[in-house]
């Protein structure tokens, strides 16, 4: 704004302000305020206090159209603010708000009176006027002279060149890309390596043998025992005929047992036992010690009697073999 313009809005203002106000510093009596700056006069863009003392005989009140830190105020910037309470006793309390003020414009910078609001009253400040001088810029206008070469210590890392940086970059790369396909091979070795697998009918005799050392019927573990009896009986079937045992009832073990060639056999002992182990485990029956051992032999010849057959050797063979044997007779 053109600073001739904005010093008639400023007097346009304090005129305005000074006809609407209802009650001015004088005639509120022994409450007041005033407005004072620390310098009339301050270079463009420098910084200037400015404050102002409310003086009251209440708590209530408030500053009307208080100027806003970081916003523009008839011509100048608000840059900082703070506020002090003074009790001078009877009820005389005293508020003093302390601006930081800056001005750019050149010019002189007219703030209209500050009015302080108590009930239906509102006290006025005086008008307060600051000068913004411009600044002389032929101070800057001065050359310096020019200062001498300097020089600079050395280091033993400044002499090397700034390609080896990617040498070694380079290298760092070629050794990570060789320990990942190491780690991959050994892995793949590892993965690689045959799993031995226990056949079904050797892993439910070693199970049998490990449940009979454990004694739990003569120790009064009757439900765990017929738990892990049954539970080597149903893993057998699956690993052995692939029937799905874990997932059946008793009852439709026995039936699938009994529409199995190779399982119908043994289908009644098998029934025995899954009856039993029902009874100890869902009715909390305690069988005598001739169940536990009549259950297990039970369990036994199951397995015994379903393990699988060795290979038959081919007619060729036998005959050759026999005809060997009748030579070696000779």
């Amino acid at each position: 704004m053109n600073p001739f313009l904005k010093q008639i809005y400023s007097v346009a203002s304090v005129a305005m302000i000074a006809l609407s106000a209802p009650l001015t510093s004088e005639a509120a009596g022994s409450e007041s305020i005033k407005a004072v700056i620390d310098s009339t006069s301050v270079v463009q863009g420098s910084k200037a206090k400015l404050r102002l003392e409310v003086l009251k005989n209440t708590n209530d009140g408030l500053l009307v159209d208080a100027p806003e830190t970081g916003k523009e105020y008839f011509g100048i910037e608000i840059s900082d603010l703070s506020i002090d309470t003074i009790d001078h006793g009877n009820g005389r309390i005293e508020l003093a708000y302390d601006y930081t003020i800056q001005a750019f414009d050149p010019g002189t910078v007219t703030l209209p009176p500050f009015r302080y609001a108590i009930g239906d009253d509102t006290l006025s400040s005086d008008v307060v006027t600051l000068k913004v001088v411009e600044v002389d810029l032929d101070t800057l206008t001065d050359i310096n002279p020019m200062e001498s070469v300097v020089s600079v210590p050395t280091r033993w890392y400044d002499i090397i060149p700034n390609w080896w940086i990617w040498v070694f970059v380079a290298l760092a790369a070629i050794g990570l890309i060789a320990c990942a396909v190491l780690l991959l091979r050994r892995k793949k070795g590892i993965m690689s390596k045959p799993v031995k697998i226990t056949p079904p009918y050797d892993l439910a005799v070693m199970r049998l043998n490990d449940l009979q050392a454990k004694k739990l019927p003569q120790s009064g573990r009757e439900k765990e025992y017929y738990t892990e009896l049954t539970e080597i009986l149903r893993q057998y079937l699956d690993g052995r005929f692939g029937i799905n045992a874990m997932e059946m009832s008793s009852t439709q073990i026995v039936d699938t047992l009994r529409h199995n060639k190779e399982t119908k056999p043994g289908s009644d002992l098998m029934k025995q036992i899954l009856e039993i182990a029902d009874f100890v485990k869902f009715a909390k029956v305690r069988p005598l010690p001739d169940d536990n051992i009549k259950a297990f032999n039970s369990a036994v010849k199951f397995v015994e009697d379903s393990k699988p057959l060795p290979p038959v050797e081919p007619e060729g063979e036998d005959k050759t073999s026999s005809d060997v044997k009748e030579s070696n007779s000779k």
